[in-house]
């Protein structure tokens, strides 16, 4: 018979930090009560954690005993392998820190979640539990990532230590196909007899087919959670998982129980937290890359579809199937480049004024009165990417320098009439192809962090921000000073901001830093003057930094 464990509070708490209202937990338990779910799991069991974390990472006896729990619900918790092995005193004291007898605790299940590497050490954990009562069921995770020939003896080891009751595998990057979920059955059933259960993710929107499919293979459990939440991507539906078993006569569920619960309270957790599937999810799935590297990227205001696609293109050619934020921070930085390019700016600009057009709405906003500015003063004009704010002739250079940007912008780079400065270290082959008939000027760049470096054929940055590199040009340029439009900036609480600030007080340390000033609108830590100020282009020197 097929069950459906509904495991909303515990892979939906990594947003959040499982701190859930208490009001939404109490209608949440009243509804797949309702709706007749067979299991809930109701969070994690974590050994302390050295930050905040809310009721439902810990899961204890006690805040259960305090919940409206449904009777005829079946009470689980997870823990993770991992972490109880690494505990100092050994995996099986750790058990015995989290856990009870199972008559003196409401929880009636335990899942271990294990990486197959750790499977070995898992059995003491198994067994430990088992002895204190509890149904144990063990949850193997990125299992598509093992050849399938290892998965029959995998499974024939599972059966050996005989105290799972369930288990489970995880299409962990969300990239299973119904027919490959089918085949990792198949060869669980070589070595294992008892019930199966999947964890299916929805990177590809597949993860209800894919439950589907596997119960016609002979799954018996299938997890799911209310509106897919979860991290990434999100999971198969609950409400849509029981209408679709309802209808194939596969139990009797009764999902309208859950649509008001789904509509208002989950709704609104969704708009505020963002999971659910898109592009980028679907590529992290197409390429093995762990899902917490998109949902980081995705929370941190600093990253936008430029460097995710970044980052993406990155992590698919270095395989990433554990996440790590040291990697994630190598892939947000693009391409490893150098900072010597085949050009030298020096003198380019030799004593004279330098305008960097930013992208921000002041540019358009006051690109008359610019035309005007630039008419009478004829500084060197660098623009920073494509603007169609921006007339051509008004520019004297264009600069980009993160190769997404540039294969974004690359259609238009053949039709350019004048020069275009990016660093060709970090522009991969394939989008080199797109450049031909552009003026290219190489001036490299490297990306490390914390730091601020420029020489005359390149520089190193702390990320490819187009700013940061034009100042570069400028400087080694032998520019006189620097005047900045268009860099509108953006609210203080916004990372972006903060990047930003970062990058002008690293400049504004070196020894050969020049004078710069905004002349529209900006929340960056600049001299501030205005383009309308008579005589602006008289002034030869600002302020010192």
């Amino acid at each position: 018979m097929t069950k459906v464990l509904d495991c909303t509070l515990r892979d939906g708490g990594y947003y959040g930090d499982w701190d859930f209202d208490t009001d939404v937990v109490n209608k949440y338990l009243a509804a797949v009560a309702t709706a007749k779910v067979d299991i809930v799991e109701i969070g994690f069991r974590f050994l302390p954690q050295d930050k905040f974390l809310g009721a439902f990472a810990y899961s204890t006896d006690e805040y259960l005993s305090k919940l409206p729990l449904p009777p005829g619900v079946l009470l689980a918790v997870m823990v993770n392998a991992n972490e109880l092995i690494n505990y100092e005193q050994g995996a099986a004291a750790a058990v015995i820190k989290l856990f009870t007898v199972k008559s003196k605790s409401p929880v009636e299940i335990v899942r271990i979640a294990t990486h197959v590497k750790d499977l070995d050490a898992c059995e003491v954990i198994a067994k430990k539990l088992n002895a204190l009562g509890y149904l144990v069921m063990i949850n193997l995770m990125q299992i598509d990532s093992i050849e399938e020939d290892q998965i029959d003896s995998i499974a024939a080891k599972i059966s050996h230590w005989e105290c799972i009751e369930v288990l489970y595998f995880a299409d962990s990057f969300g990239n299973m196909s119904p027919e490959s979920a089918q085949s990792i059955i198949k060869h669980l059933r070589q070595g294992w007899s008892g019930h199966i259960g999947i964890h299916t993710h929805d990177n590809k929107g597949q993860a209800l087919s894919n439950c589907m499919a596997s119960i016609k293979s002979g799954v018996s459990h299938l997890d799911s959670t209310l509106l897919g939440m979860g991290r990434g991507a999100g999971n198969v539906r609950t409400e849509n998982l029981l209408v679709e078993l309802t209808q194939c006569g596969y139990g009797e569920y009764f999902p309208d129980a859950l649509f008001p619960l789904v509509l208002q309270d989950f709704k609104k957790l969704q708009e505020r937290f963002g999971w659910g599937p898109n592009i980028y999810y679907f590529l992290s799935a197409a390429h093995g890359i762990h899902p917490t590297y998109i949902q980081e990227m995705l929370g941190d205001g600093r990253y936008g579809t430029e460097h995710i696609l970044s980052a993406i293109n990155f992590l698919k050619s270095t395989r990433a199937p554990f996440y790590s934020l040291e990697n994630m921070l190598r892939a947000i930085s693009g391409m490893d480049g150098n900072e010597y390019g085949e050009w030298s700016a020096t003198g380019w600009m030799q004593d004279r004024t330098v305008l960097i057009l930013g992208s921000g709405p002041a540019t358009k906003r006051y690109i008359g009165i610019l035309k005007q500015f630039i008419e009478r003063t004829n500084p060197i004009v660098l623009c920073l990417n494509i603007n169609e704010s921006v007339p051509e002739d008004i520019v004297s250079a264009f600069v980009a320098c993160h190769e997404y940007r540039i294969l974004i912008e690359s259609d238009h780079y053949a039709t350019l009439n004048k020069p275009l400065i990016i660093p060709l270290s970090r522009v991969p082959d394939g989008i080199r192809d797109a450049l031909n008939g552009a003026e290219i000027l190489d001036y490299g760049l490297r990306v490390q962090e914390n730091t601020f470096q420029i020489s005359d054929t390149g520089c190193i940055l702390s990320s490819p921000l187009a700013v940061a590199y034009a100042i570069s040009l400028a400087t080694v340029g032998g520019a006189e000073k620097i005047l900045l439009a268009g860099m509108d900036g953006y609210e203080i609480s916004d990372p972006r901001q903060k990047e930003m600030e970062d990058m002008f007080q690293r400049y504004s340390d070196l020894d050969n830093a020049l004078p710069i000033c905004a002349i529209t609108p900006t929340t960056y830590p600049v001299e501030q003057r205005s383009v309308y100020e008579p005589d602006l282009h008289m002034e030869t020197k600002f302020h010192d930094h």
